[in-house]
């Protein structure tokens, strides 16, 4: 009996010994993660294997805890997000987060416990081994991601896409592969004596592949996170060189280093062209002065979080309208700060600078007090890691691909052991217990939304390529399907009418009435959308509701007086309604606000032609078949 107790156990010991490396391998994992055949695939699968991790982290023994300060700061940018969700025009819709990040109540709640679980397993004062881990899972996620990187940057496509857009392997976007791949370099830079031979080669692959992985994204914010991640890296090696030359020999191998990163990613050919292209920096700062405008209106609450994609277009102008056109509507300011002003006003801004005040003090203080040489250079340069991201989030935005695994070693920066905080009187079994109870609730909560959500993607995908083939009906069931699997997701009405809206230009009059009803259905959530307003008003041209398509198309030019889109379609359906002089001023102003597209100049053509005018009808085919040639 005692045996068999004894050995009962050893397995639950052994069992529980395991978690803490699940849930950092899982985190990692969550890099690679993306689901084929799904409509946007680099989500909601991220989301449900770092849920995985969240579980295991919460199984997990351990002592380790966020400082008060901290945990305090975090609630309450929690509290103040929650309440500019509910004062959002939207508030459903800023709940359960917009397409395609689902930046939402789940997935800001995943980002938070993150963060307390790599404080929990990456925290404490032996979680050396833990880091280990960690560097480990780094540089195998890298040396996978360098490969699909690398086939992506020949142009190839082994995880499907369009071709003419830039990749960014399991991240869906290139400058998140860039900074995935800086904050990967970062933590394996620390090189500590690994256990063996095989993990010190595996590390050092890693942190060539990361590197590597950086220079392929082309991304110029990653590129020079990497270049300060590798001096930081340099500085710390030379300090355990022996003898006096070392800095000397140092300064000329971190000079050399640096010259051969820069050297890599000038001689990659998109890599160059990103580098000396101003055309994005010219794109950032004119969304940061919308923002600005945006801003200064919403000081107090901003939008709430997911708002901005349907408030920014009131606030840009010709200008906006001329460089960038609304074909790609944005849905953050790409820099963190506009981006904590536009969610939740200036009290989630000035909540945010305390968080990172207290954060760094923690942060230093831990590394100041931490004796063991190897670990304190991991937590430098895990430090360097997170603030070259931090920098780098000053021309992007946040998403679950890198954020989730960010927010995971940000926690292990500030984590400290339990003993250093002031104890409640609670016993620790009984917190212990208490913690997995909750734990288990909210996976459980989480995961039946999660599931689902992902499932969802493959009838979105189905659907909007039954749409392109013109199977109506067949799309409409997809649709149908994706919105019993997310009920709560306004934005599946919203890419139904879309995807329906295109086939409806082409004379399907069952397409366009499917227009119509998924667009409506996306404005009862979000009744300030652009992009539903505009489909729901293209369904009701192309099935013979011309008076309502032009009434939708007013209130939308009031809406978004710079939209070249609207006055396109309001152009057509001025002409149908047999106003043709307002619908050619129409045109010649949707035109004007985008002058490459060759669209108006087509359906001024068309209606040219039509109204006999043979001359101009040829000069707008002519201006088209330019605008179309390049």
């Amino acid at each position: 009996m005692g045996t068999n107790s004894r050995g009962a156990a050893g397995r639950r010991t052994r069992w529980a010994a395991g978690l803490p490396a699940a849930s950092i391998a899982l985190v990692a994992a969550s890099v690679l993660a993306f689901q084929p055949g799904g409509l946007f695939r680099f989500v909601w699968v991220k989301l449900l294997i770092l849920l995985a991790a969240l579980v295991c982290a919460a199984l997990s023994p351990g002592a380790a805890r966020l400082p008060r300060g901290v945990t305090l700061t975090v609630g309450a940018g929690a509290a103040w997000i929650a309440v500019t969700m509910l004062l959002s025009a939207a508030p459903l819709a800023s709940i359960a987060g917009r397409w395609p990040r689902y930046e939402g109540i789940l997935t800001i709640g995943v980002y938070i416990a993150l963060f307390a679980a790599g404080a929990r397993l990456l925290g404490g004062d032996g979680a050396g081994e833990a880091w280990g881990r960690l560097r480990l899972s780094l540089a195998i996620v890298a040396m996978v991601l360098v490969v699909i990187s690398g086939l992506e940057a020949a142009g190839l496509r082994p995880l499907g896409g369009v071709e003419d857009a830039r990749p960014g392997a399991t991240l869906g976007n290139a400058t998140e592969q860039g900074l995935i791949g800086l904050v990967i370099a970062g933590v394996i830079s620390a090189f500590p004596r690994e256990p063996g031979p095989l993990q010190r080669w595996i590390a050092r692959a890693g942190f060539l592949a990361a590197l590597a992985v950086v220079v392929l994204s082309g991304s110029r914010a990653a590129l020079m996170g990497a270049a300060m991640v590798v001096v930081v890296a340099s500085v710390l090696w030379l300090k355990n060189r022996p003898g006096r030359a070392r800095w000397s020999l140092g300064a000329a191998t971190a000079v050399a280093a640096l010259a051969a990163f820069t050297g890599a990613a000038v001689l990659i050919p998109a890599t160059r062209t990103r580098l000396f292209s101003a055309e994005t920096v010219d794109g950032r700062w004119m969304l940061w002065e919308r923002t600005w405008a945006l801003v200064q209106e919403r000081l107090w609450f901003g939008a709430g979080p997911s708002g901005f994609v349907d408030v920014l277009p009131g606030y840009l102008d010709r200008l906006w309208s001329e460089r960038t056109g609304d074909g790609f509507p944005t849905d953050s300011p790409h820099n963190l700060p506009l981006q904590l002003l536009a969610a939740g006003g200036v009290p989630l801004l000035l909540i945010a600078a305390v968080f990172a005040c207290l954060f760094f003090k923690s942060a230093l203080a831990k590394i100041r007090d931490c004796h063991e040489v190897p670990q304190r250079r991991q937590l430098i340069v895990a430090l360097a890691a997170v603030t070259a991201y931090a920098l780098a989030v000053l021309t992007h935005f946040t998403s679950p691909g890198t954020t989730a695994l960010v927010a995971f070693i940000c926690g292990g920066l500030v984590g400290v052991e339990l003993q250093r905080r002031a104890q409640s009187g609670v016993p620790p079994v009984a917190w212990a217990a208490r913690r997995r109870a909750a734990a288990l609730v909210l996976a459980v909560a989480a995961l039946a939304v999660v599931v689902p959500a992902a499932a969802a993607e493959w009838p979105m995908a189905n659907g909007a390529r039954a749409a392109r083939l013109g199977d109506i009906a067949g799309a409409e069931a997809s649709f149908q399907t994706a919105l019993r699997l997310r009920p709560w997701d306004s934005d599946v009405s919203l890419l139904a009418a879309q995807a329906f809206a295109g086939p409806a230009t082409g004379g399907n009059t069952e397409a366009a009435l499917a227009a119509v009803k998924w667009g409506d259905q996306a404005l009862e959530a979000t009744p300030h959308s652009l992009e539903a307003g505009i489909a729901a008003a293209i369904g009701c041209i192309y099935s013979g509701s011309l008076s309502e398509a032009k009434t939708r198309l007013d209130g939308l030019a009031k809406l978004a007086p710079f939209s070249a889109g609207v006055y396109v379609h309001r152009g057509v359906a001025n002409f149908g309604l047999g106003n043709a002089g307002e619908g050619i001023a129409d045109l010649h102003v949707a035109a004007s606000l985008e002058p490459s597209s060759d669209t108006p100049w087509l359906l001024l053509a068309g209606i040219y032609e039509r109204l006999g005018d043979g001359e101009n009808s040829r000069q707008a085919l002519l201006r088209a078949r330019e605008l179309a040639a390049g």
